[in-house]
């Protein structure tokens, strides 16, 4: 999987606040990006894998969850089946 290099995003444009645009230029400027290095790639990589196996481990469990609350209606049912076969006794 190839993965691109991070590149600086512009930032959103926002209303000024109600101080009035002498507020902004107060304000400090942001330092400038730095480029994506090769260990920045491998972090974006790591969490590319752990975010695929956390998204199949809760897909595994909402399928067990599932399965389970059938086989408990199941048993609710043989329950109820069971109670009407000893009343005919």
């Amino acid at each position: 999987m190839a993965l691109a290099p991070i590149r600086p995003q512009p930032p959103h444009h926002r209303p000024a606040h109600r101080a009035g645009p002498a507020a902004a230029a107060k304000r400090p400027a942001r330092p400038a990006a730095e480029p994506a290095t090769p260990g920045d790639l491998a972090a974006l990589a790591e969490q590319a894998n752990f975010d695929a196996m956390a998204s199949a481990r809760a897909e595994q469990q909402r399928e067990m969850n599932a399965l389970r609350d059938m086989a408990m209606q199941q048993v609710k049912k043989d329950d109820q089946i069971m109670n009407e076969w000893i009343k005919l006794i």
